[in-house]
């Protein structure tokens, strides 16, 4: 979006940034330069465009969901600069397709992008890196999180003439351990002027049947998935995120007969009416007086069971708990023993006589 007002002033201009603006030009306006403003604006575009269409690696940001739209945006914002950029999300959700994204649509493309695992950092290592980093493009600083105490003074200095474009990833524990001091702040700063959180695989569920789909493509397979399948990806808790979408699809591919469209059998995750089936035909996603009404969207029914119970068997027996749930107490049991959900001992008598409604 570009704006033109009558009206110049810098807190409008950076009003109008904030709402997603991409430029600003106040009246009355050069041709030339509007022309320019928008000359830019669409090389912008078209530069992150073209990254995302050919990079293999950046899977991570296909989709149309509002949480991947949201990083495309903050992509194209920061890719023409040279703000140090910190990469905030879980492991296996895409982070290195972040910025890898960023640096090709950059201007420093045709440079070396260097990537660094700073879990297995050394001080020779960073004796090397000092030397180095004059002539890499992007150095992209990986889980910067699990750089030990020591080693941090060391990088903060390597970095103080380092003239490449710095990118760092962390997970979402980067805030506890500067509160804790165990991460330095002073190179928290040096590595942060833009911040982008990069979505769980469960925050935008929307994309996962187009991800499954380029992952088939990507590892050759014409199998394809039935409509049971795509609705049990899409309801499928992946804790490992894109990185366990992944390997369990490549797999399930690997395995499948040639031209025949994989079921979620299959691909080894249980069917959505089958997982539904096993909870019980009462069972309800919703209890009506119940305090879970801003779970996550598309929160599968396991999903679903675990929080619930984890959440309420503090201050509710077995019978309530089934109650509120719509199942038996044996089938409460069941469950708790089918997902590993324990209860703790001498809570109530309930743990005493689910064993005898088992017997």
């Amino acid at each position: 979006m570009l704006i033109m007002t009558s009206y110049a002033s810098l807190r409008s201009a950076v009003e109008t940034m904030r709402q997603g603006a991409v430029d600003y030009i106040s009246k009355p306006f050069d041709h030339d330069e509007m022309l320019a403003a928008v000359e830019r604006i669409v090389s912008s575009d078209r530069s992150l465009l073209s990254a995302l269409q050919t990079q293999p690696h950046n899977l991570a940001l296909a989709g149309t969901s509002s949480a991947i739209t949201k990083v495309q945006h903050l992509i194209s914002k920061v890719a023409s600069t040279d703000a140090a950029v910190m990469i905030i999300g879980e492991t296996g959700s895409g982070k290195s397709s972040v910025a890898m994204a960023i640096h090709h649509a950059s201007q420093r493309c045709e440079q070396p992008f260097v990537t660094v695992n700073c879990a297995s950092l050394n001080e020779s290592e960073l004796a090397v890196l000092a030397e180095r980093c004059s002539a890499v493009g992007t150095l992209f600083l990986q889980n910067i999180g699990e750089l030990p105490l020591p080693l941090q003074p060391l990088l903060l200095r390597a970095l103080e003439s380092c003239q490449c474009r710095l990118i760092s990833s962390a997970d979402s524990q980067l805030e506890k351990l500067l509160a804790a001091q165990l991460f330095r702040k002073d190179l928290y700063y040096r590595l942060t002027v833009v911040t982008i959180p990069m979505p769980c695989l469960d925050q935008r569920r929307e994309d996962i049947p187009l991800l499954a789909d380029l992952i088939l493509r990507n590892c050759s397979s014409n199998a394809g998935l039935d409509s049971d399948a795509i609705e049990a990806l899409s309801h499928h808790s992946w804790p490992g995120n894109l990185l366990q979408l992944r390997n369990t699809l490549q797999q399930a591919a690997i395995l499948a007969e040639p031209d025949t469209p994989l079921s979620a059998a299959q691909i080894g995750i249980e069917s959505v009416a089958a997982s539904k089936a096993s909870i019980g035909p009462h069972f309800s996603l919703r209890p009506s007086n119940e305090s879970f009404d801003d779970a996550p969207a598309g929160l599968s029914l396991e999903d679903y069971f675990t929080r619930f119970v984890l959440e309420n068997q503090e201050n509710m027996s077995e019978t309530d708990l089934a109650k509120k749930l719509g199942i038996s107490r044996k089938s409460l049991w069941e469950r708790r023993k089918k997902l590993g959900i324990g209860r703790k001992k001498g809570h109530d008598t309930s743990d005493r006589a689910s064993a005898t409604e088992k017997n």
